[in-house]
């Protein structure tokens, strides 16, 4: 290899110990913005696992202090008919990866460092070579999780979990049976995703609950989070939900400013009531709310503190396959950069990365915003056009949506 080609090469991942002392950094930030009560903020901080263990990728997959993850959709086969789900899950495609092209995957994904590795669906726990490919990343050194509806968790599915010392991810979307079966598309879904978690929680693994926010259940998510706090999740994903995929068609769900509004203040509330931490995702927008809450707009600070929290997964966090190979930056953001059937998995990452920031250099409404180094906005819902964008700060977004344009160009406000 010569110089100029080690120049272009992409470092992944620093070492490390520096991944510790940027998680212990980026936990110190998120309790100061958030008013994280420092009960909970020390007795996280001050065990040493914890704070090894998250900056290696172990508990904790996240917006901010950790490095990338990958995420695959191992199948588009599931159980449930979600109706704000990405992927289309239900049948399984004809042409998804088989079981020797995963094992490559994954070593190529270990031979790069990558410390987190994310087993998604569809419904995961239907393909059956499940437990034969997370046996073989935990070989591998990597630390896995499986994103899943929690339906099918049985005693015995805990157990084995357990075994392979995995994380668990489960949707939760409302404490109402009702409105969670609504959402989930099958009758008995929450009653089997209660089982589920309470399956997981007599095992001891660290369960993950994810919070689709819409419309629809806006005014659940406070009980859900009350109900996480009771039996002991370790973290809570808030996604604002993206209308794509099966989504699309419920797009009048999608949360209005003042909705997303209520949501964030929602968010900063709660942290300061509870242990685990929570994390809005598909929200970048959540780190310029916090920050103008504290009258931060200092631009040099703002890109300091940037380091440590904030910004679009897709952006600098995320890795996503879909079932047949193909890379996306994220799941909400169907723009594929090659294939890991036919290319190498360290290029590719290389491609997307270049991919992501010509699209945010070239559409992106949040120019010009004292808060960009923190946030830059939703890639997904700036490439798209959405009309609906929503942002709590910058004012020229509104005017945008007002328009029904896509992109303001000018920078000023």
């Amino acid at each position: 290899m010569s110089a100029k080609d080690r120049d272009q090469t992409v470092k992944l991942f620093p070492d490390p110990p520096f991944l510790v002392l940027k998680q212990a950094a980026a936990i110190m930030v998120y309790a100061w913005l958030t008013g994280w009560r420092k009960r909970a903020f020390i007795r996280w901080a001050f065990q040493l696992q914890n704070l090894i263990h998250a900056g290696a990728g172990a508990k904790q997959i996240c917006c901010f202090g950790v490095n990338p993850h990958v995420v695959w959709e191992m199948t588009s086969r599931c159980n449930l008919k979600c109706i704000h789900c990405h992927a289309f899950g239900g049948e399984p495609s004809v042409d998804e990866l088989t079981k020797e092209e995963g094992r490559a995957l994954i070593d190529q994904i270990a031979s790069l460092a990558i410390r987190t590795f994310v087993f998604s669906g569809g419904e995961p726990l239907l393909r059956e070579d499940l437990f034969e490919l997370i046996a073989y990343a935990r070989s591998k050194g990597l630390t896995v999780f499986i994103a899943t509806n929690g339906t099918l968790i049985s005693k015995p599915i805990a157990k084995l979990l357990r075994r392979y010392d995995v994380g668990v991810v489960i949707g939760l979307d409302s404490m109402n049976h009702e409105v969670h079966d609504t959402i989930r598309g099958v009758e008995g879904a929450y009653q089997a995703v209660i089982a589920g978690i309470k399956h997981c929680i007599a095992e001891q693994l660290y369960v993950h609950l994810n919070i689709v926010a819409s419309r629809r259940n806006l005014g659940e998510i406070e009980r859900i989070i009350d109900y996480g706090a009771t039996i002991g999740v370790y973290s809570y994903f808030i996604y604002n939900f993206v209308p794509c995929g099966r989504g699309e068609a419920i797009r009048a769900d999608a949360l209005e400013n003042d909705d997303l509004n209520a949501l964030l203040a929602l968010l900063i509330r709660k942290q300061r009531e509870v242990n685990a931490i929570l994390i809005p995702v598909a929200a970048p927008e959540y780190w310029a709310y916090a920050l103008q809450r504290h009258g931060l707009r200092s631009r040099r600070l703002i890109k300091f503190l940037g380091q440590f929290i904030g910004g679009c997964l897709a952006d600098k966090g995320m890795v996503y396959i879909k079932p047949n190979g193909a890379v996306w930056a994220c799941p909400f953001l169907p723009i594929p950069v090659g294939n890991v059937r036919n290319e190498r998995f360290g290029d590719l990452w290389a491609n997307l990365k270049a991919l992501r920031l010509s699209y945010a250099r070239r559409a992106n409404v949040c120019t010009g915003c004292d808060y960009a180094q923190v946030c830059g906005g939703c890639k997904s819902r700036m490439i798209s056009g959405d009309s609906r964008y929503t942002c709590p700060v910058n004012k020229r977004v509104h005017r945008s949506a007002d328009h029904g344009s896509k992109i303001i160009q000018d920078p000023a406000f």
